[in-house]
């Protein structure tokens, strides 16, 4: 199974924005960034079977760009993504997935660093911080177990943005 988590894309700034927190959008700026990284994912011949995101608004939004981009069939929401999601329960949630499953994990900080510290090292604390879109890609075989995945890759953004434009 090949797992790829992505933090959300640019939102508005919390000050900026009136409503509820889990209503808060990609900015403008955010959803065009976005977009560039998914022609820089497509240019890597990623082919998501699955993307799931959490509920909240910022990154469902940048999971539809992913599903859009990527032409995706299967796009679901989970708390299991959730800012303050356990990183332990996503493991009986991947495993009922078959194995040969590329899956993309939209969600936030710090939830995404401790979920690529849990699979990678078995621990809750984590050691890396994702910059808003950043990738990180891991792979594993069923059943999945914390501890026992591998890191492929983990990139920032921007060059996310220079892969898609050099296609």
């Amino acid at each position: 199974m090949e797992i790829y988590i992505v933090r959300h894309a640019i939102a508005m700034e919390r000050d900026e924005w009136s409503g509820s927190d889990d209503k808060r959008p990609l900015t403008e700026k955010g959803r065009k960034k976005m977009e560039q990284i998914a022609r820089g994912l497509a240019s890597l011949e990623i082919d998501f079977t699955h993307i799931f995101s959490s509920p909240l608004v910022r990154a469902q939004q940048t999971a539809e760009i992913l599903q859009k981009i990527l032409k995706a069939d299967h796009l679901d929401e989970t708390d299991l993504l959730i800012p303050a999601g356990d990183p332990a329960a996503l493991i009986p949630f991947l495993n009922k997935l078959p194995d040969n499953a590329e899956v993309a994990l939209v969600g936030h900080e710090p939830h995404v660093s401790e979920l690529l510290s849990y699979l990678l090292s078995g621990q809750h604390q984590s050691f890396a911080l994702f910059k808003k879109a950043a990738v990180a890609r891991l792979g594993g075989f069923a059943p999945l177990r914390p501890g026992q995945l591998t890191l492929r890759w983990f990139l920032e953004p921007n060059h996310l943005v220079a892969i898609g434009e050099a296609k």
